[in-house]
């Protein structure tokens, strides 16, 4: 399965002696460090986002979700997908999806306990008041979902004029544009105020990061240095398919990335681990680089230290717009361990 060359985590993790978890690690001397593993996404990103948090609740320490909605939202099927779930919130029935929930887990033990979610959980939401694409009702249905499993810390940004995309304070269109890249400059840093609330930077943060966009903006090769910042991290995501799927079959691309900070290159410094989810149309073969070098993520990283993984969907017939799979174009088994994305991104974090 690893092929010719150690992948991205193993070598990070082999360096620091640590093996990812929820509520903490062991170090290789036995004594026991903090490391945490969040997720975010926006939009289908953000949907899948949640399904992973809910599905590994027992390693995942909690969730950024922008224009997302709550697990399982879809049911299987795109209609529900692209009505209840996108445009008519009043038609989602969170009791509901919270008893599907339990059940999955007491039926099938395709997820994790949803208990976990009760225990020092963090969840950040957005929504843009102009999201045409995603309503903002659906946004709060989310927050409910998440409340009704005892998570005490969830943060609700809804006050931020924006349209569907991901929210900067520096780079891509208008507040008000809908269009490609997704990824709209409002005035709001989303990035940083996402990884902050989800992970523990007070007194970590290490540097000022504002050059490391400009440094990694045009980055096309196999790894790039960021001087006083870190590196882009080109892996092979098809290695971590399971075996005999084709990743192109399931909508994944071949290929993925990771923002690994100089301060977690060596050993000694314990760094958290985040993955983040784009969303429809905001893949490698859509727009390049784009999602990867302007939510702001990576800057948030270098100055605290987390590493960034950016596993990445793609175009198929059934999937048009290359979107993470929360509806069930991948399999019936699309929103559970079982799923062959949600596998593929487990691997990457298990390897």
């Amino acid at each position: 399965r690893m092929g010719p060359s150690v992948s991205w985590l193993l070598g990070v993790l082999l360096a620091l002696r640590v093996s990812p978890t929820r509520t903490g690690v062991e170090n290789s001397n036995g004594s026991r460090v903090t490391q945490q593993i969040t997720v975010s996404g926006v939009s289908s990103g953000g949907f899948f986002a949640v399904q992973f948090h809910v599905a590994y609740s027992s390693i995942i320490r909690g969730a950024g979700i922008i224009a997302g909605g709550p697990f399982y939202c879809a049911q299987g099927n795109v209609d529900i997908a692209l009505t209840s779930c996108m445009r008519t919130p009043g038609l989602i029935s969170v009791d509901e999806l919270v008893a599907i929930t339990h059940s999955t887990y007491l039926t099938t033990r395709t997820i994790d306990d949803p208990k976990n979610l009760s225990m020092d959980t963090k969840v950040w939401l957005f929504t843009g008041t102009e999201d045409t694409v995603v309503n903002p009702g659906v946004v709060h249905k989310l927050q409910s979902y998440y409340g009704n499993f005892g998570v005490d810390e969830i943060k609700l940004v809804d006050t931020v004029p924006a349209e569907h995309s991901w929210v900067t304070d520096s780079s891509g269109n208008s507040c008000s544009f809908k269009g490609e890249p997704y990824i709209n400059n409002c005035g709001y840093n989303a990035a940083n105020e996402l990884l902050t609330y989800l992970h523990s930077t007070s007194g970590k943060g290490n540097l000022s990061s504002t050059s490391v966009h400009t440094s990694l903006n045009n980055f096309t090769g196999t790894n790039k240095s960021s001087k006083g910042g870190g590196k882009l991290v080109k892996i092979n995501q098809k290695m971590f398919v399971p075996p005999g799927v084709i990743p192109a079959a399931i909508g994944l691309h071949d290929t993925a990335y990771a923002f690994l900070p100089d301060g977690c290159s060596f050993g000694g410094q314990n760094c958290d681990i985040h993955v983040a989810f784009h969303g429809c149309l905001q893949g490698i073969p859509k727009i390049g680089m784009q999602f990867v070098n302007n939510t702001g993520l990576n800057e948030v990283a270098a100055a605290y230290n987390i590493i960034v993984l950016y596993p990445q969907a793609m175009a198929t017939l059934t999937n048009p717009k290359g979107c993470w799979d929360w509806w069930g174009y991948s399999g019936e088994d699309y929103s559970s361990q079982l799923g062959v994305q949600m596998k593929t991104v487990k691997a990457m974090l298990d390897s």
